[in-house]
């Protein structure tokens, strides 16, 4: 490639945001022949507004655009569904769009109650104003911003000249918004696709971790964390529980690792009884599958209790076991603990918060959502099969 090269550009452009739409822009435009990562068709993701008369805004692969038969505007390629999502989430309360199937007059939907949706199906707006912000959408999605907010600002002049200052307000709010994420400070959230990056993002986040564990719990400092398995507990009012265990080995999920617990004989809304059942049920398993290093709990001070609590009988008494609680998302870690009379365990608590960015905290939060994630999908499955009448044991 640095052969061949005859000569290099580049463009200062003013975010991060504006950064990803050009380079996918770019990307399409050119087709890179070196740019393997996002033309391989079985990885990019698009951004298609179709082409209706109210026009629905579609994330989709390039061989669902070939099987599906889409017409329209073809935004992309992306890195991932992450970043496909992440973009559709900032932009759409900019430009609100509609994706209903079925365009007939109906009561109000919750996202046009979230100012997601203009009004479609209810005939709040005319087919012309939808298509403008169509057109809108898809010159930022190219990386035209100043373009976009030039017309808003010219639109707005012309609203106030006619008084109509309720819609100079909304297009105001717009401006406010694309500001906002298309400035210099604005961060998108990081993804890990590249594996040179992940590695390192992965060793960089375990040796935080590690001296996190260090300076709370007293372990080592070369403590090695090589498996870390995290738990989460999902059921309906009790009902056809499960408890999921997944599993990140050296930093990165391992999802051939990940096993699932059907609660037996809880039939009510017990988070600590199901993961203490869970755990015990985990430890017994301790010939077949490997040990872990660290468990990792979805919860705080009440879930990690009912495991230690569990535990104590077992061979894992001692094994190092953390909590992640929500809103803010925080550690608790039991740093000192008493093993009295059962029932009676005494534990003294630390509670760490970190900041977004810290990489300690990333890895802990993605085994906590994908643990979410797993135990819903087995719980679904589970409740399926109860309403069919097939038993499920697991």
């Amino acid at each position: 490639m640095t052969q061949k090269a005859q000569f290099v550009q580049w463009r200062i452009l003013r975010s991060e945001l504006e950064a990803l739409l050009v380079e996918a822009e770019l990307i399409n435009r050119y087709q890179p022949p070196y740019n393997v990562l996002l033309k391989d068709d079985k990885s990019p993701l698009y951004v298609v507004i179709t082409d209706e008369p109210f026009p629905r805004v579609l994330r989709v692969r390039r061989r669902d655009l070939q099987k599906r038969h889409l017409k329209g505007k073809t935004f992309g390629p992306f890195q991932s569904s992450y970043k496909v999502s992440e973009v559709l989430k900032l932009v759409r309360p900019i430009f609100p769009w509609c994706n209903a199937t079925r365009r007939r007059v109906m009561r109000r939907c919750f996202d046009n109650h979230l100012g997601l949706c203009p009004g479609v199906c209810t005939g709040e707006i005319s087919q012309a104003d939808y298509g403008e912000i169509m057109r809108q959408l898809g010159l930022f999605l190219t990386g035209k911003t100043k373009q976009v907010t030039d017309v808003l600002r010219g639109q707005i002049e012309e609203y106030k000249a006619s008084l109509q200052y309720e819609k100079a307000a909304v297009l105001r709010d717009k401006l406010t918004l694309i500001a906002e994420v298309t400035s210099e400070t604005y961060r998108l959230r990081q993804d890990f696709f590249l594996p040179n990056l992940v590695q390192e993002r992965a060793a960089d986040g375990l040796a935080q971790l590690r001296q996190i564990l260090s300076d709370h719990l007293a372990l080592p400092r070369e403590y090695r964390l090589h498996r870390i398995e995290g738990y989460d507990v999902s059921n309906t009012s009790g009902q056809q529980a499960v408890v999921s265990m997944v599993v990140a080995l050296d930093g990165r999920m391992t999802p051939r690792e990940y096993r699932s617990f059907n609660m037996r004989g809880l039939n009510s809304p017990n988070d600590f009884a199901m993961m203490a059942q869970a755990l015990r049920r985990r430890a017994a398993h301790s010939q077949d599958w490997p040990t872990p290093q660290l468990l990792l709990i979805d919860g705080g001070k009440g879930q990690v209790r009912a495991v230690l609590e569990e535990l104590r009988e077992t061979p894992w008494r001692g094994l190092p076991v953390v909590g992640l609680a929500k809103d803010p998302d925080r550690i608790v870690i039991p740093a000192q603990v008493a093993w009295g009379e059962p029932g009676r365990l005494k534990i003294e608590w630390d509670i760490v918060t970190l900041t977004g960015d810290n990489l300690a905290l990333q890895i802990l939060q993605q085994v906590r959502d994908e643990a979410h994630r797993f135990g819903k999908s087995r719980h679904v499955k589970r409740r399926a099969k109860a309403s069919l009448g097939i038993a499920c044991e697991t």
